[in-house]
């Protein structure tokens, strides 16, 4: 009778380890699903900011040109006014 009562509080600590993996499991899964999304979101966006790159990259240039010669008083100025 024994044998048999811990063989089955065995049984019973074996799935309850299982059920508490296939819940972490599913965390986990629920947890990236969102993440999925958010990436999908982030690739749209992406895609939109690349049209205006190269002209933002092109006007930080110029800017960076232009104050390039100043002293740091003045582009500290320039930079913040």
């Amino acid at each position: 009778m024994q044998d048999a009562v811990e063989a089955k509080q065995r049984v019973e600590d074996e799935a309850q380890a299982l059920q508490d993996q296939l819940d972490l499991a599913n965390r986990l899964v629920n947890g990236l699903s969102e993440e999925n999304a958010r990436w999908k979101n982030n690739v749209i966006e992406f895609k939109s900011e690349r049209v205006s790159m190269v002209g933002d990259a092109l006007v930080s240039a110029a800017f960076v040109s232009y104050i390039g010669p100043f002293s740091f008083t003045f582009r500290k100025v320039l930079w913040c006014d």
